[in-house]
């Protein structure tokens, strides 16, 4: 089972173990990243893992919301991980990804977004 954060969180630790993770952001389909992105830190190593984005994003749901991957992580040592958003602001969500409903749609309060690691 995987954990729901919200991107403007600081200081945010997560249990991962050996493998691919990906991460989900909720509540849209619609996803400009703009400069987005977020990073895993080992909290004994310091060992820092980028997430690579996804080069066919999978729409899907969770808990009830649209959910779009957009990153995946590959964690070669198990343990606490502190994540670390950078530029969470640029992030923009809209509910649908079809170009006509996208032009009479607002994006979603970028302080509202969450995203989903499994």
């Amino acid at each position: 089972m995987g954990q729901v954060i919200n991107i403007h969180s600081t200081e945010q630790e997560i249990n991962l173990e050996i493998g691919k993770h990906k991460v989900d952001v909720l509540g849209g389909w619609g996803v400009d990243l703009g400069q987005f992105s977020i990073s895993f830190i080992h909290s004994v190593t310091g060992q820092k893992v980028n997430c690579k984005k996804t080069i066919w994003p999978i729409q899907s749901f969770a808990f009830d919301k649209r959910a779009n991957r957009i990153f995946i992580a590959n964690i070669l040592e198990s343990g606490i991980y502190r994540i670390e958003f950078r530029q969470p602001e640029t992030l923009k969500v809209k509910e649908a990804n079809l170009f006509f409903s996208g032009l009479f749609q607002k994006p979603i309060s970028n302080d509202k977004i969450s995203i989903y690691i499994h």
